[in-house]
């Protein structure tokens, strides 16, 4: 049950936030800063209960989570993230918090980075040091073993939220950065037009797992005040913004939460078994070819607004 405390205060701010709405999942709200704009989930799940909602259907078998062509796709998504990272810096030692199986740690690698991660667990982290031989760390970023002005660059792709101190991460990547070191964050748009447009049903919310909903405002802001100079954001994305934008339609319809994201997971990955959902698999399959023109051309409308439903800071150490 939620309880009657008042959420602490805003964390890029200080001011008091406000409850927005509800979550789907029970128990939770999301406050919001009337001042910033930044979100909260509320209550936060301490750090020593977070991981029973990371149970093994999280990650699936092997850490295999999609299907065939989903993981192909997946794969070729974090090449392209590994050559512009490669673009932005000279190859070097790179560190990846919230590496997940390791595969833009492995290109990085062939692209003459040395490759470190950080993952939430050794489950999380299995697929990268078994299948691809990353050296990976599980543990809390903020007291790691890593030493100071070490890494040419760090990596926080859609990571950063899922961490209980998100302004201390920052301010440890800069100790770790070297002078010159990029820095790369990849976020939720809590300010997007799919946020505010779905508010409760937003597919990108995942709560609890996010403990901070950042808009381009105060991702901004907390980059720049930890130190770090911002060269490129980017509103358009085509692995997250499309999908953002289709399954919110279903989950805002009423259709069982994130229903066609889990039937798209490999059998070991789903929450939902299509046998037992064959009507709601029917009618999510009838729509899909309308929910998915809609999303290309609102992905269109979103990017030239600057507000697309995720947002990527590339960002360099002073």
């Amino acid at each position: 049950m939620i309880t009657s405390q008042k959420s602490a205060p805003c964390l890029g701010c200080g001011q008091e936030l406000k409850k927005a709405f509800n979550a789907i999942e029970p128990g939770f709200e999301v406050h919001r800063c009337p001042s910033c704009g930044m979100g909260r989930t509320w209550p936060d799940v301490p750090s020593c209960e977070i991981g029973r909602y990371y149970p093994a259907v999280y990650y699936g078998k092997d850490n295999v989570r999609f299907n065939p062509l989903l993981e192909r796709l997946t794969q070729l998504f974090r090449l392209q993230r590994a050559r512009v990272v490669r673009h932005r810096v000279k190859a070097g030692t790179v560190l990846d918090v919230g590496c997940g199986r390791g595969f833009t740690l492995s290109y990085l690698k062939s692209l003459g980075f040395k490759a470190h991660g950080m993952e939430f667990s050794d489950t999380a982290a299995w697929h990268a040091r078994n299948v691809l031989g990353i050296e990976v760390e599980t543990g809390d970023f903020l007291n790691s073993r890593h030493q100071k002005d070490t890494y040419n660059a760090m990596i926080f792709w859609h990571s950063l939220e899922h961490l209980p101190s998100p302004i201390e991460a920052l301010v440890r990547a800069h100790e770790l950065l070297k002078k010159g070191g990029l820095l790369v964050v990849a976020v939720p748009n809590f300010d997007s037009l799919q946020a505010r447009l779905f508010g409760r049903h937003w597919f990108h919310l995942d709560i609890p797992r996010h403990y901070f909903h950042f808009g381009k405002k105060t991702l901004k802001k907390e980059i720049q005040a930890q130190g770090f100079s911002i060269v490129q954001m980017n509103h358009f994305g085509f692995e997250q913004n499309p999908y953002g934008w289709i399954q919110s339609f279903y989950n805002a319809l009423g259709f069982d939460p994130n229903f066609l994201y889990s039937i798209l997971k490999n059998k070991t990955a789903r929450t939902h078994q299509i046998r037992q959902h064959l009507m709601q698999a029917a009618l999510t399959l009838i729509l899909l070819p309308l929910f998915t023109l809609l999303s290309l051309v609102l992905v269109l409308v979103e990017t030239a607004l600057r507000q697309g439903g995720t947002i990527e800071v590339y960002a360099v150490k002073r």
